[in-house]
């Protein structure tokens, strides 16, 4: 019997039927168009990423190689330079002390395999490696013709040759050598390990790049795997792309397809700074359109699944529109669990209909306004209110459900009003929302009381000040301290010991010449106390120099970068502004102890070469940034920093400052700090 009802619903369909299979046959035609847009977008997404993919990393590889080829240069122009000085000039090229140069300058660098000198007459006749065979004739090699063709390069990289120190293949860097008149005297060469960038390029994975190449400014391949298997000087670079590299005035990169073996690759060309070499990224379309493939079965599958679930659907749809009755019941019944639902939450619901009457009033609202669900219901909304609102207040809020009635389709604003309860105001956040319910519009005002929330943001706040005032006062006390006990050690032990060392002074004059043992002990323990001095100096001086009072914080930061460097070996670069801050202020504290525990933590962490320090003021505001080459790390604010991290950005804070600390692993670390400057102290001119 059922069964029947089924079928004469679908060959008699009523109006709801057809809707329901007009509906079925929209969203059937709906999900394959989605479904097709959706792969051909994704095709072309994860082309245009693999796309960025090369070009990012023909940007990182161009700064690796650049930062290879700079200490290669570096290298070479220290060698140069030892060279041209006095001293080098005149020892011969092929001298014991040369080799020893060359073999001490390139032995700590991995890409480089051997460097050599050539004479004006094209000889090889020294080099770092031992077993060289020396006088071997090189001048028809294009890193000796360069330079003896009178060409005046700073450097020089060639096409793979042939080494004449050990006859495998390579390419070569050289540089042009003079004499003190300037005339030429030969050619110094580094011979470069091809397997040294082949390594490093086979290090990126083939989801990144399927070709990695190292190519000269004509297309020559220097290093890298073509996927030809082509020979190491070979022209393999695109022309045209080459052409635009040697063409941009910025480092750019330049992207191109380019077929080989009915394959597509796309190509990211980038010229390496400084140097005349070309980084060319690849990828084919077999890698980069991998994920895509992986992701093409399941969606199809998907797919069907989704139709045969609308068709599914539509069945039981149909079957259970026969079912009328027994919908209406569960309608009804989940009528009434909603209703329970509303009357169930902690905020005030009150819906009003078309002609401005409550038609739901939860428990919530009874006790927010005081009247309970049976008084309110059937009232009009602005009799409610007007016992709670002010009539300003009311007036407006009136007009707010006016808009909500006239344009249904339009959110009504949200806000926070004032409501009046047993003659006390407390705060409400009110949402509204319209719903049309047989083609009667009806609105909802949702109110939530803010009292708690106020207090516990007040509480919040007020607690937040005293502890940033707490932390205020402690760093005042700390650097009153380290002041008082700064000036304490340098003043009263200082004293001490400067007036122990003058005794035993007075005393070693009065011991006879025959008493030696006692003479050696006095002269003992005049160069410990010497020590104590030299330590008291320092601890004072590192508790709170007073440079930093007396001349300011440029001469105190110039002071300590000094003896950070000397300590530490590494190169501090500082640039002071023309303007000072207050001397001893808490501005000038402040940039001092930042720029302390920075360079504190540069020397435990990061593996520094370099440290760049400078200080700037900018509409009347101070920035001082710190930034090192080191190994960097990874900055995540959601978890808990360092306490030296932790205490400069306390530090300017209390003083409304900002504080910033830029990082990654390998990219180093830049602090930067800005106050607002509370004296500027014109300095005087360098030429007065």
């Amino acid at each position: 019997m059922f069964r029947a009802i089924v079928i004469q619903g679908i060959l008699q369909p009523s109006r709801a039927v057809k809707a329901v299979l007009l509906l079925s046959f929209m969203m059937i035609v709906v999900t394959v168009v989605a479904a097709t847009t959706m792969l051909v977008d994704l095709h072309q997404r994860e082309l245009t990423h693999a796309k960025g993919e090369v070009s990012g990393l023909s940007r990182i590889l161009s700064d690796q190689t650049t930062r290879t080829f700079d200490e290669v240069s570096l290298t070479m122009h220290g060698v140069r330079e030892r060279l041209s000085d006095k001293i080098g000039r005149s020892l011969d090229l092929d001298s014991v002390p040369v080799h020893l140069l060359l073999q001490a300058r390139v032995g700590g660098l991995q890409q480089v395999k051997s460097a050599f000198l050539i004479d004006n007459n094209g000889l090889l006749v020294n080099s770092s490696l031992p077993q060289t065979n020396n006088k071997v004739a090189v001048g028809d090699q294009d890193y000796f013709r360069h330079f003896a063709d009178g060409a005046n390069d700073d450097l020089f990289i060639s096409r793979p040759e042939t080494s004449p120190t050990d006859g495998q293949p390579g390419y070569f860097a050289s540089m042009r050598l003079q004499d003190a008149d300037g005339r030429f005297r030969g050619v110094l060469v580094a011979s470069i390990r091809i397997n040294f960038f082949e390594s490093l390029y086979d290090g990126v994975g083939p989801d990144m790049a399927g070709r990695i190449l190292l190519e000269s400014r004509d297309g020559a391949l220097l290093a890298g795997k073509h996927q030809d298997g082509v020979a190491y000087g070979t022209v393999v670079g695109d022309a045209a792309a080459l052409a635009k590299l040697r063409e941009a005035t910025t480092q750019s990169v330049v992207l191109v397809d380019e077929t080989e073996r009915s394959n597509n690759w796309h190509v990211a060309y980038r010229q390496v700074a400084k140097y005349p070499l070309v980084i060319s990224a690849a990828i084919d379309d077999d890698n980069a359109l991998a994920s895509w493939r992986r992701i093409v079965l399941p969606v199809v599958g998907a797919e069907l699944l989704i139709l045969l679930m609308i068709t599914a659907t539509t069945f039981l749809i149909v079957r259970n529109l026969a079912r009328k009755d027994q919908l209406e019941t569960a309608l009804r019944e989940r009528d009434e669990q909603l209703r329970d639902m509303v009357q169930s939450i902690r905020d005030g619901i009150v819906t009003v209909n078309s002609g401005k009457r409550v038609v739901l009033f939860n428990r919530s609202a009874e006790r927010m306004f005081g009247v309970t669900t049976e008084q309110a219901i059937g009232r009009e909304l602005e009799e409610l209110l007007s016992k709670c609102l002010p009539q300003v207040q009311l007036s407006i809020l009136l007009r707010y459900l006016e808009s909500g009635w006239a344009s249904p389709a339009i959110p009504v604003p949200s806000g926070i009003i004032e409501l009046v309860r047993n003659d006390q105001e407390f705060p409400v956040e009110l949402s509204l929302s319209t719903t049309t319910f047989r083609d009667e519009v009806l609105l909802t005002l949702v109110f939530r009381d803010l009292s708690e929330r106020r207090r516990a943001e007040h509480q919040l706040f007020e607690t937040n000040r005293q502890l940033q005032q707490l932390s205020a006062s402690l760093q005042n006390v700390r650097e009153e301290e380290r002041v008082r006990i700064a000036r304490e050690l340098h003043d009263e032990l200082g004293q001490l010991l400067t007036g122990i060392r003058m005794e035993l002074s007075w005393l070693g004059s009065r011991l006879n010449p025959d008493q030696a043992n006692l003479c050696s002990k006095i002269v003992a323990v005049k160069g410990q106390i010497d020590q104590t001095i030299a330590s008291v100096r320092r601890i004072s001086s590192e508790l709170r120099p007073s440079i930093l009072d007396d001349l300011g914080f440029a001469a105190a930061a110039a002071w300590y970068v000094d003896q950070f460097s000397s300590r530490t070996g590494l190169k501090v670069s500082l640039v002071m502004s023309d303007y000072d801050p207050e001397q001893g202020g808490e501005v000038a504290t402040a940039l001092f102890r930042v720029l302390q525990e920075s360079l504190t933590n540069v020397a435990r962490h990061a593996k520094a070469t370099k440290v760049e320090v400078r200080l700037t003021l900018r509409d009347n505001e101070w920035t001082l940034s710190i930034k090192d080459d080191g190994v960097g790390f990874i900055h995540d604010t959601r978890k808990q920093a360092g306490f030296g991290l932790v205490g400069m950005r306390e530090r300017v804070q209390i003083l409304n400052g900002r504080f910033c600390i830029k990082t990654a692993p390998g990219a180093g670390t830049l602090v930067e700090i800005a106050l607002r400057a509370e004296e500027i102290l014109e300095m005087q001119d360098e030429k007065i």
